[in-house]
């Protein structure tokens, strides 16, 4: 057994053994002991090459000499080294135990990724141009640690965060104008290097993954967003993210560190609902949060790295004043869930729920323009999830019970109702065509979008239909700069043209 064992594993050897070929037996050439030496019980020993013969045989037996020295090494005991992310998901208790070895698999940064990373001078620029725009918006990131621990030369020896510069690198490039396919060089290298690092479990690696996720949500890149979005869930399930009674695959040793990890599986759960948010129907990758989940921070105060345990509030929290655009974000993004939950039940029959979440959503717009500051992005969020609720019920026919037609006719007057302030802010003050497309999120374009096919059907007649029209589509060329996915939207409203004036 014991030979067959050493033949299937080790293959065979070149010629026959000493023993064998003195006494003319057939030789099975096993290793690192024929099939007969092992009956017996007896040493086997292979004959050895000659050195000293013509220059192409001292080639062969040199060859001969290596692979047969690798097959013995082979065969030796080598001492049992595991890999963390192996006991994490196979046995997490020897963790708390602490006694066995883990292997730590570091893999080289290829010279190409180097390359596009460019000096640290680039990388700084790189780094300051995401904190100050896309970080302002979706701030997941801690920018204390970021500085302090990353933006160093050692960079070059940690796959984990030149991959993170690299997808900072990715996330912060716009759209070239010559050549609008987000499917650059830059794109798919990230996507091959996020392969080769993936498996040193880093928090790292999750950062990247969620910076490509939002990249490819942004530049409509499907169904690859979708399946990128999964993908970061399954990590941060990996790495316990909000998952209690579970091994932490790192130390979480400051309030910093604790408020990234929560930021990072918001950031997850708010890509995981709005990448649906045109096809409502498709589960979630993420638990919908609980009441008592913690919600983010003041974002000057993570920026800042001066958390205090006083700043903490739940989802169930009143929303107030004080509460960071992140955590409102958070909030708006949890209701967008249940509003895509609602609207892929079975049935279309109105209930508590749709009047509940519309109050709710209307409570939380009212919150975020009543203040001296309105933001665009929360703003534009919480439509796009009031759009969402509304969308089923802007076709009711004339023949649809009287209960249904109520509620179409009320979410009429509510997209009535935001069509007057897209007039009034878009249109009459020009308050959003003049901000930096840099600094603009994708979240509105989704409201935006179906906003315009409502407005395209003959018989809507909304007040100041045909100006809003003009400058949304002009809010789409703008922002198509920044994000590509404006312009499918674009492309979208054509088709919705052609198909109008070919019915």
């Amino acid at each position: 057994m014991q030979a067959i064992n050493a033949k299937s594993s080790l293959g065979k050897a070149p010629k026959a053994c000493k023993f064998c070929r003195s006494r003319k037996k057939k030789c099975d050439k096993a290793l690192p002991r024929c099939g007969l030496c092992a009956r017996k019980n007896r040493p086997c020993e292979y004959w050895k090459p000659n050195l000293s013969t013509t220059s192409h045989s001292t080639i062969a037996s040199t060859a001969e000499t290596q692979w047969h020295s690798s097959l013995l090494d082979q065969a030796q005991p080598q001492p049992q080294v595991i890999d963390l992310a192996t006991i994490l998901f196979l046995d997490p208790d020897l963790l708390r135990l602490g006694q066995v070895e883990t292997l730590h698999a570091i893999p080289a940064i290829p010279q190409h990724v180097l390359q596009l990373l460019g000096s640290l001078d680039e990388i700084r620029l790189t780094a300051d141009k995401f904190f100050g725009h896309i970080h302002q918006w979706m701030p997941f990131i801690s920018k204390k640690r970021f500085y302090d621990l990353y933006i160093q030369p050692p960079f070059h020896s940690r796959p984990d965060v030149a991959l993170l510069l690299l997808a900072l690198k990715l996330i912060t490039t716009l759209p070239l104008a010559d050549s609008p396919n987000p499917r650059t060089t830059l794109y798919h290298t990230v996507k091959h290097f996020y392969l080769e690092v993936e498996g040193s479990f880093s928090l790292l690696v999750l950062q990247a993954g969620i910076l490509v996720a939002l990249y490819e949500l942004g530049h409509g890149i499907y169904p690859a967003s979708f399946l990128s979005i999964g993908q970061c869930a399954r990590y941060a399930h990996a790495l316990g993210l909000n998952i209690g009674h579970m091994v932490p695959a790192t130390k979480v040793l400051t309030l910093v560190e604790v408020e990234e990890r929560r930021r990072i599986w918001w950031a997850i759960v708010i890509l995981d609902r709005f990448v649906s948010i045109g096809c409502p129907g498709r589960p979630f990758v993420t638990a919908h949060p609980r009441l008592d989940d913690l919600l983010p921070v003041d974002d000057a105060a993570f920026d800042l790295g001066t958390i205090e345990l006083d700043d903490f509030s739940t989802l169930s929290s009143p929303k107030t004043g004080h509460m960071s655009k992140f955590s409102l974000l958070c909030q708006a993004a949890h209701l967008l869930g249940q509003v895509l939950q609602h609207i892929s039940r079975d049935s279309t029959d109105q209930d508590i729920a749709w009047v509940q979440l519309d109050r709710t959503l209307q409570s939380m717009l009212a919150a975020a323009l009543d203040v001296d500051r309105p933001d665009y992005d929360q703003i534009t969020f919480i439509y796009s999830a009031l759009v969402a609720l509304y969308t089923p019920y802007l076709q009711i026919s004339a023949n649809t019970k009287d209960s249904n037609r109520a509620y179409s006719q009320r979410a009429r007057d509510v997209l009535h109702q935001i069509i007057g302030r897209i007039n009034a802010n878009l249109v009459d003050r020009q308050c959003f065509l003049g901000r930096d497309s840099e600094d603009v999120s994708p979240w509105g374009l989704y409201f935006a979008y179906r906003v315009c096919g409502m407005l395209m059907r003959p018989a809507e007649k909304a007040p100041h239909g045909a100006e809003v029209l003009k400058s949304l589509r002009e809010a789409f060329q703008t922002i198509s700069v920044r994000w590509h996915v404006a312009s499918v939207y674009l492309e979208l409203l054509e088709a919705q043209k052609a198909l109008r004036l070919g019915a």
